[in-house]
């Protein structure tokens, strides 16, 4: 061959295999997105139970909040009131409930511990205060111990709620989730 072909051949050769390498794929992908690393996947999911948890107990607390006294002139408005005050604190305990137990399993045992502890509670709490509305609401108009009866009904369904208003305390014990507690929304006062 000629040495002017020589040239020219070896320079299409490099200009192809230029060109060629310009099209190929990279070997290693400079910039890749690295997956959540498992530590990162956990602490989400312990963020987002958590988040869970304590909405469901900051709910009921808003709730309870906006209950009204019982109040009245007479013992029939007296009735009506307080009837009126179960009604909302079973409605509030119910959401209550529903919230928890809608609550998939926890990352760590120490919170399906805490949610069966608080679902016990809050259910105990919304039984004890549809039962104590029914007999107030099937009572007769002036049957006074009927409205005692109702008042202690609710003085009980408290009682249980009050062990069960801090979420946070009841997971202290396992430090996934009072790490996550302090990240999650929910968990702020």
């Amino acid at each position: 061959m000629c040495a002017a072909h020589k040239t020219s051949a070896l320079a299409g050769v490099a200009l192809a295999a230029a060109v060629l390498t310009g099209c190929a794929p990279d070997p290693a992908p400079a910039a890749q997105e690295a997956a959540p690393s498992p530590s990162a996947r956990d602490s989400a999911v312990a963020v987002a139970w958590m988040n869970g948890f304590c909405g469901a107990v900051k709910d009921f607390i808003d709730g309870n909040n906006k209950m009204s006294s019982a109040s009245g002139e007479t013992l029939e408005a007296v009735k009506k009131s307080t009837s009126d005050q179960l009604g909302h604190y079973a409605a509030i305990l119910a959401e209550t409930v529903d919230g928890l137990g809608a609550l998939p399993a926890a990352p760590v045992p120490a919170g399906d511990a805490a949610k069966r502890e608080f679902l016990a509670k809050y259910t105990s709490a919304r039984d004890k205060t549809v039962k104590a509305k029914a007999a107030l609401d099937a009572a007769g108009a002036n049957d006074t111990a009927a409205q005692s009866r109702a008042v202690e009904g609710l003085l009980a369904a408290q009682k249980d709620t009050h062990g069960a208003l801090d979420p946070v305390a009841a997971v202290l014990g396992a430090p996934e989730l009072k790490t996550a507690a302090a990240s999650a929304e929910r968990c702020r006062p």
